[in-house]
């Protein structure tokens, strides 16, 4: 199946103020966030006080394991990668200090909508999930599972519901968000449903104070 490609324009028009956006993938069907994985600032954005500021972000579906590097609880880089497809499996393994993935296997045992990662280096490693925007590009991580111990299968359904806020203790881009995000949610977007590429608009009301994130709506018919 050929990769689904989304892009994203977030727009500020002489804002009145700066602010920093953090994206992020931080709303998964799978239990234990912010104690056995977490999500990462996917994306941090400037937009200043005054004229125009845009900030284009892009999705695709191409979903991938990742053997992430961590450092200060920031992703410094991936040592290794594998595309995947859902209802796939590839195992992790160590030799010589390289790491290695497996080629993918379609597998009866993964549950549905899953993709499967058996992790056989002899100790606990941190493994990413993320996509690739395009084949030879590096992964983007955006969930981190730490310390996946010896023989133990990470199974995922990953959905790709992106969210926004506007934090004024700005988080680093690629670093792991350990605590849900106290700053209002402004964007809650399930990526799959929305048009291949879409504008919203970033404003901010002095009066109260407040935030909001609205698509900006054009006359013409948006490419499906």
């Amino acid at each position: 199946m050929t990769p689904v490609v989304k892009k994203l324009s977030f727009v500020s028009r002489d804002l009145g103020i700066d602010a920093d956006l953090v994206l992020a993938f931080d709303d998964q069907p799978i239990a234990g966030i912010y104690k056995d994985y977490y999500p990462s600032a996917f994306a941090v954005r400037k937009f200043g006080a005054e004229g125009t500021y845009r900030a284009d972000i892009i999705y695709c579906s191409q979903l991938a394991f990742t053997k992430v590097v961590i450092s200060d609880d920031v992703i410094q880089s991936a040592s290794t990668e594998v595309p995947i497809a859902v209802g796939q499996s590839v195992i992790l393994t160590q030799a010589d200090e390289i790491f290695r993935f497996s080629d993918p296997k379609t597998d009866s045992t993964v549950p549905k909508k899953n993709i499967q990662c058996t992790n056989n280096a002899p100790f606990k490693e941190d493994i990413g999930v993320g996509f690739i925007e395009k084949e030879g590009d590096a992964p983007k991580t955006t969930l981190v599972w730490r310390g996946v111990g010896h023989g133990q299968k990470l199974n995922m359904e990953f959905i790709p519901r992106l969210r926004g806020y506007i934090d004024r203790d700005p988080y680093r881009e690629d670093g792991l968000i350990k605590s849900p995000i106290t700053s209002d949610l402004l964007f809650d977007e399930d990526l799959a449903a929305l048009y291949k590429h879409t504008t919203w608009v970033i404003t901010y009301d002095k009066n109260s104070g407040e935030f909001s994130i609205d698509e900006e709506i054009k006359s013409e018919v948006q490419a499906l």
